[in-house]
């Protein structure tokens, strides 16, 4: 079965999105940490995982991504998705050498930092 993502809460993710997702996923399949911002070099977003702890192929996704103002002020914003995907192997158990809770938890979607 090919791999796939499937949005289950969120605002939208685009097709690039779901393609990052799926190489960020077996990427940390042979790392010992989780709590890691990955990215492709020369993209304005950034991705966070974390497996679901009751559904092993749920996945909440923290994007980050940089943006500037029309006045050139540099910015960034942040969203939370969860995800479900299919034809992909769980991810092995790992460390969050952070506490999970406070990347996912208390986040405003879409709100620009300052």
């Amino acid at each position: 079965m090919k791999p796939a993502v499937r949005l289950i809460e969120g605002l939208h993710i685009t097709a690039t999105d779901k393609r990052n997702i799926l190489d960020c996923i077996e990427y940390l399949r042979g790392e010992d940490n989780h709590a890691q911002w990955l990215g492709r070099k020369g993209s304005t977003k950034r991705y966070c995982l974390s497996s679901d702890p009751v559904q092993a192929n749920r996945f909440h996704v923290l994007i980050g991504e940089s943006y500037r103002t029309d006045s050139g002020a540099k910015r960034e914003r942040q969203s939370k998705v969860v995800i479900e995907t299919t034809g992909v192997d769980p991810l092995p158990s790992a460390s969050w050498q952070i506490d999970q809770g406070d990347l996912f938890d208390g986040l405003n979607e879409n709100k620009p930092s300052d």
